[in-house]
């Protein structure tokens, strides 16, 4: 039965609660309109720390280039364009959203797959729908954003917010699961832990060479309290591409802005944009000991291959844990490198590249390498293979376990 068939009668969800199109409709609305206000306010923050005066209108469609850019939406300024947006936004409005999905879902007390689609759709939508009337009509003149992709990005964006908020109320992971082998879940979470501790390990390289560059940092913060401030909270919001960033330089395939390149193996120079945040970048050549980086991602590897042996009876079970963890870490590590660049203007500093391809090859390989070997190392479970179950089932156990079969069939 598909998973979004209607009920059957014996379902005793059919007759649960059912949340109405206005609360969902609301539910969707309510984030959305919250980020706007959010992004609204911190510009006229901004504004007021620099001593520029602005109107209330050119706050507001300013509010709309930002709500876009949070969204992850390139615009273009002046015919420029600017895709290379902060993440840290985009984290901010996704948890927002999956609060919301998952407030709705507890207080409406759904709990279907189904209901969970309505809700997650219907917050896409409306996101979706916002978007194409704000790059249509509220943007400022000098900034241009496509509609429908702006329509897409932010569908997709809310999207996959609300599914993350309604996966544990409606149990999203164990049915996308319910057919998948017993060995696909843990390596699906070992392959999230390990990308977290990749990005970690990113995260921490970056605050690293920027405590190293201090005085370039303060060098590029600028003279005054309005710059201080703007480029301090553009540095901060730009700290998830750079956690990216430092995950790609330990990785190996390095980034690359305009004509400046950087990897564990060389350097390219080339001038970098005045922000704060770019003080960790470094100019002069490459040094020796930067060939040490490329073992952090295999300890990370080793350390997720100890989580698989962990949750495998055998070396072939526990291999293929580890091949699902390493895809999941793989596959991610390419997404978030394509997030994390993107185009600045047309001039020195286009494009900011964190390659996304190269990434996904370099985590892939250390995970399988360094997991494999902590796999093959580790001791078999003997405990778990000498105690079998050998208890033969009664005619009753068998009926009783049919039967509480067929139950959680129709419930399920």
């Amino acid at each position: 039965m598909s998973l979004l068939s209607p009920p059957v009668s014996c379902d005793p969800a059919a007759d649960g609660p059912r949340l109405s199109w206005g609360a969902m409709v609301g539910a969707a609305c309510l984030p959305a309109v919250a980020s706007y206000l959010a992004v609204v306010v911190v510009l006229a923050l901004l504004a007021a720390a620099s001593g520029a005066e602005g109107s209330a209108a050119g706050l507001a469609r300013a509010g709309a280039v930002g709500w876009l850019a949070a969204h992850h939406v390139p615009v273009s300024i002046d015919g420029a364009p600017l895709g290379v947006l902060p993440l840290l936004p985009t984290l901010l409005l996704g948890a927002l959203v999956a609060r919301g999905a998952a407030g709705v879902a507890v207080r409406s007390g759904i709990h279907r797959v189904a209901d969970a689609g309505r809700v997650a759709g219907t917050i896409a939508g409306t996101h979706g729908v916002l978007g194409a009337v704000l790059a249509l009509a509220a943007t400022p003149p000098t900034v241009t954003a496509d509609p429908a992709q702006s329509a897409l990005g932010c569908a997709l964006v809310a999207g996959v917010a609300a599914s993350l908020g309604l996966a544990q109320p409606c149990g999203l992971l164990p049915a996308a699961l319910r057919q998948a082998p017993g060995w696909m879940r843990p390596g699906l979470l070992a392959g999230l832990w390990g990308l977290g501790v990749l990005l970690t390990a990113g995260l921490a390289t970056v605050l690293l060479a920027l405590v190293v560059s201090a005085p370039e940092v303060v060098q590029m913060s600028g003279s005054d309290a309005g710059s201080v401030v703007g480029l301090t909270v553009l540095s901060v919001g730009y700290l998830p591409n750079a956690a990216i960033a430092g995950l790609s330089w330990l990785a190996g395939p390095g980034l690359s802005i305009g004509a400046l390149s950087v990897s564990p193996v060389e350097v390219h120079a080339g001038g970098v944009p005045a922000v704060p945040l770019l003080a960790a970048l470094p100019q002069g050549p490459g040094q020796p000991w930067w060939g040490i980086a490329l073992a952090v991602p295999l300890l990370i590897g080793a350390a997720v291959g100890r989580r698989c042996a962990a949750a495998g009876r055998d070396a072939p079970q526990r291999l293929r844990v580890l091949g699902v963890a390493a895809a999941v870490a793989a596959l991610g590590s390419a997404v978030l490198g394509a997030l994390a660049g993107g185009r600045l203007g047309a001039a020195a500093f286009d494009p900011v590249d964190v390659p996304a391809g190269g990434l996904a090859v370099a985590v892939l390989a250390a995970t399988l390498l360094g997991g494999a070997a902590a796999v093959l190392l580790s001791p078999p479970d003997t405990a778990t293979e000498s105690s079998p179950s050998t208890e033969p089932s009664t005619p009753d156990d068998t009926d009783s376990n049919d039967t509480d079969h067929g139950v959680e069939g129709c419930t399920g």
